[in-house]
């Protein structure tokens, strides 16, 4: 099994995003363990949000809509139809992100801080995964929060399994 990291520069746009997929196409058929940091800037944007929301400092609705934009149009610039699932997947995401930012802070910095931050890695991989297999190129999307398990130790996690 090969195993393929490409960070946040490697996908930051749709073109960037599109030359990762033709570095894959080039082991087709041999099994592949992709792993995608968030696109650009993403994270230190979503650290923004948390800042902004936390802290009360900040309209973190914009800076969350923000991101949301940016993802946007990447999507729209990998996927001519609008019908592809991506968009609902990551809207998804999104709006549980909005939610949160509706309630008061209930949690320590570190567990808001984790929750939002690992935001970027799933959208990312969420739409990668997508063009991919618009590319012909099948694989399988893993929510990495279902097959690795931490302790609770927020920003600092230890892997348990």
């Amino acid at each position: 099994m090969k195993v393929f990291k490409f960070g946040g520069a490697s996908v930051k746009d749709a073109d960037s995003v599109k030359n990762a997929v033709e570095i894959l196409k080039g082991f087709k058929g041999e099994k592949l363990l992709v792993v995608i940091s968030a696109m650009g800037k993403t994270t230190n944007a979503l650290e923004k949000v948390v800042n902004d929301y936390f802290f009360s400092k900040g309209n973190a609705h914009a800076a969350l809509k923000e991101v949301r934009d940016y993802h946007q149009q990447i999507m729209e610039e990998l996927f001519s139809e609008k019908a592809n699932p991506v968009f609902d997947k990551v809207n998804n995401f999104f709006v549980e992100a909005d939610w949160m930012l509706d309630e008061k802070p209930q949690h320590t910095y570190n567990f808001v801080y984790d929750q939002i931050v690992s935001l970027g890695e799933l959208i990312s991989t969420c739409i990668v995964s997508a063009y991919l297999k618009q590319q012909g190129c099948s694989n399988i999307w893993l929510d990495v929060r279902d097959v690795l398990m931490t302790d609770n130790t927020y920003r600092e996690a230890k892997v348990l399994s």
